[in-house]
């Protein structure tokens, strides 16, 4: 395969993508504007379709490593009493998909990056200031000097991606009526080891998860936020101590032992959902076409399906050609929006939900929730499962797969 791609953004989908088409037998640099990979951020779970994802990019193993599989999703109200669960290792077992894992973000990347040759493939501090088009080359350009060209760029930088403004202004980004608070903390799982279990109140829910080694990843959903963004830590988690005083034992004592410092306060966007997702040389993957809010913790797993299935169309395609790109920019946006924007609808609708303070409403909520819509959401992950199951190896073009 001849041909040259450019990635734009060393994250999550970036990474997943250059590791795809370097597998696919295609020359890959990445631009990251970071000075190095990004230590900032909390923890993430990779769902099962991610996993599956991993497995075929050869990298699951190294991410399940330095991670803990999630065995067990569990939901409680704020008294602690049980709203649905799903047995998760039962139905990797059954189904043959890997179960999903719970992982520190910056282990994450770390893991990533063993799929690729980071000292030849990735070039850090570089921000993207221009991309210009032409009949057979994209060029970038960057903020401070220099440029690089290509015939095909992949932009995987993220929710503010530059790329996106570039081709599509009128995109739009939303912001949540809730306010999210994560962190990671060393401190034993209150809940069970390989649990992810969360617990619903009047405006304010959390969840716990295990990342291994006696890591936990949590996060908080605050309805009515009353500490300013960037105000003092020390403040904001006495704030959260004082919501979750009620709430089961455990919760207080995970908030606790936390560091304040190591709280990260900040708003729930997501990006309103777009149709196609490029033009011309230029594809948009991750949440730079998908951008979705974290309720259902799947986002990372849909930016690294979206690199297998990229990978898959341009490994049998001739760069060179506008007319073949445009034919495989079709058939991705095609393949990739229907899962991606279902996700982003039914994650922004859950996020409200949870997020009712409203007594009679939370009431109704636990209800609907020990009943039809538990029962349907643990058929509906089970049908992730399947699924994931069925993303196979995309055949000969990428050689053996690991």
């Amino acid at each position: 395969m001849t041909g040259k791609i450019i990635v734009i953004g060393g994250g999550i989908g970036g990474l997943c993508a250059a590791i795809a088409l370097r597998r696919a037998g295609i020359q890959v640099v990445v631009y990251e504007q970071a000075e190095q990979f990004s230590e900032i951020g909390a923890g993430i779970q990779v769902w099962v379709k991610g996993m599956q994802a991993l497995r075929l990019l050869g990298v699951a193993d190294a991410v399940r490593a330095a991670g803990a599989e999630v065995h067990q999703h569990q939901f409680f109200n704020a008294d602690g009493v049980p709203l649905y669960s799903a047995d998760l290792a039962a139905l990797a077992r059954d189904t043959g998909a890997p179960a999903p894992v719970m992982i520190a973000r910056s282990a994450l990347i770390d893991a990533l990056a063993t799929g690729i040759d980071a000292d030849e493939s990735v070039r850090f501090g570089h921000r993207v200031s221009a991309v210009q088009q032409s009949d057979d080359k994209v060029r970038v350009e960057f903020a401070g000097g220099g440029s690089d060209e290509a015939d095909l760029v992949v932009a995987a930088d993220g929710i503010n991606s530059t790329v996106r403004r570039l081709l599509f202004p009128a995109a739009r980004i939303r912001t949540a009526s809730y306010r999210y608070v994560r962190s990671l903390v060393e401190h034993p799982a209150p809940f069970g080891n390989k649990v992810f279990a969360m617990f619903f109140g009047r405006g304010n829910r959390i969840a716990v998860g295990d990342c291994g080694d006696g890591a936990l990843y949590w996060l908080v959903g605050l309805k009515r936020p009353t500490v300013d963004l960037g105000g003092a830590p020390e403040v904001l988690k006495a704030d959260l101590l004082r919501r979750f005083e009620t709430f089961p034992e455990g919760i207080g004592s995970v908030i606790e032992a936390t560091p304040a410092d190591s709280l990260i306060h900040h708003t729930v966007r997501d990006l309103q959902p777009i149709e196609t997702w490029g033009r011309g040389r230029v594809f948009l993957l991750g949440d730079a076409a998908h951008a979705t809010t974290p309720n259902l913790g799947r986002g990372s797993g849909v930016a690294m399906a979206d690199a297998v299935v990229l990978a898959d169309l341009l490994g049998a395609t001739d760069l060179t050609d506008a007319g073949q790109l445009a034919t495989v920019l079709e058939a991705y946006s095609r393949s990739r929006t229907p899962e991606a924007h279902a996700l982003q609808r039914t994650s922004w609708r859950i996020g409200n939900i949870t997020s009712w303070d409203n007594a009679v409403m939370t009431h109704a909520r636990d209800l609907m929730m020990r009943t039809v819509v538990g029962r349907r959401q643990v058929a509906e992950i089970g049908e992730q499962f399947v699924q994931a199951a069925a993303l196979q190896p995309p055949g000969q073009r990428w050689g053996n797969v690991a």
